[in-house]
């Protein structure tokens, strides 16, 4: 049964929105499947990262940390930038 689901884009440090990551968090496993297109150098991979809020992870090629902030996190920030 699933615990936890998401599908976002990642922007890199120019701002454009080059990558994308999924994760997938199944009840009563600690590990959370992770797909991910990076968004600095376009590796894509899919792996398991240790499950934890919130959750983030780096690229296996670059070593670029990317994080996953809460949906309730993002739209704050968003009605922030509208102001």
């Amino acid at each position: 049964m699933l615990e936890y689901i998401t599908t976002r884009t990642l922007k890199n440090s120019k701002g454009l929105e080059t990558g994308r990551v999924r994760v997938i968090k199944f009840k009563g496993n600690e590990n959370a499947k992770v797909i991910y297109k990076c968004p600095e150098c376009g590796f894509e991979e899919e792996k398991e990262e240790k499950w934890k809020k919130p959750f983030s992870f780096r690229c296996s090629k670059c070593n670029l940390l990317i994080r996953v902030p809460s949906l309730r996190a993002e739209i704050k920030r968003m009605r922030k930038k509208r102001k």
